[in-house]
């Protein structure tokens, strides 16, 4: 497995303290089955600064650690949309995916899907593909979940997080996920993982449940295929 939306990364947001609980969660990750993690710290104006110096310093002592381990490592940026995030990713003060065309992005609950169709438009005319990240957690898409379709159809991924499909996070996202999955709209699932003891990671105990209620083909596509052309775009 890949895990796209990954929280491991130390003292650079609300994830990992310090190195060394970044270590053991890259061990758990990898003992859950991840070959391979795309670090993706938190940007929101006025919560998440992404200091971009620290994030790339500490990203290069934790690789050293990670191929130890067996695991490789890929930076991106969780970006909380605004009215800055073209400009975010074309001056490179924030990261795309391994220095690719994706872009992880995220929204508050209550955001209108206007908006939400406006800044994946925007991406999308700069010639980003933008991820949406953890998409069961908004209002609008909680409401009527086909408008996944309508944002897949523009060329955007829909991405869950494990725990919400296996109902961690309580069964209304549990509820939303298997109308995503039933669907065909999902398209990627991540762990979000942020820590050791809270919101580790699931990504293991999520493909167990996805193949065996969904199957092969789905398992493979939302925890590696998908994942793996995120890699090899990025690669290109």
């Amino acid at each position: 497995m890949i895990d796209i939306h990954n929280h491991s990364l130390f003292a650079v947001d609300d994830g990992a303290k310090d190195m060394e609980e970044s270590v053991e969660m890259l061990r758990y990750a990898y003992a859950q089955g991840a070959e391979a993690v795309i670090l993706t710290p938190h940007y929101r104006h006025g919560m998440f600064s992404y200091p971009k110096e620290r994030i790339v310093e500490n990203y290069e002592a934790l690789s050293v650690e990670a191929e130890n381990i067996g695991i490789r490592l890929y930076l991106g940026c969780e970006y909380h949309a605004d009215s800055n995030i073209v400009d975010a990713f074309t001056t490179g003060k924030c990261a795309t995916f391994a220095g690719g065309d994706y872009v992880l992005t995220e929204y508050s609950y209550g955001t209108e899907y206007s908006a939400m169709l406006q800044y994946t438009r925007q991406l999308l005319s700069y010639g980003y593909i933008p991820v949406i990240a953890h998409v069961e957690r908004y209002a609008c898409i909680q409401k009527k979940p086909k408008l996944c379709g309508e944002l897949s159809d523009l060329g955007a991924y829909i991405q869950m997080n494990a725990d919400s499909v296996l109902g961690i996070d309580g069964r209304q996202l549990e509820h939303v996920c298997r109308k995503l999955l039933k669907g065909g709209f999902a398209d990627m699932i991540g762990s979000d993982a942020h820590g050791v003891h809270q919101r580790q990671s699931h990504l293991g105990q999520c493909y167990e449940y996805v193949l065996k209620k969904y199957g092969e083909a789905d398992a493979d596509r939302l925890f590696y295929k998908n994942a793996k052309r995120v890699l090899e775009n990025a690669a290109d």
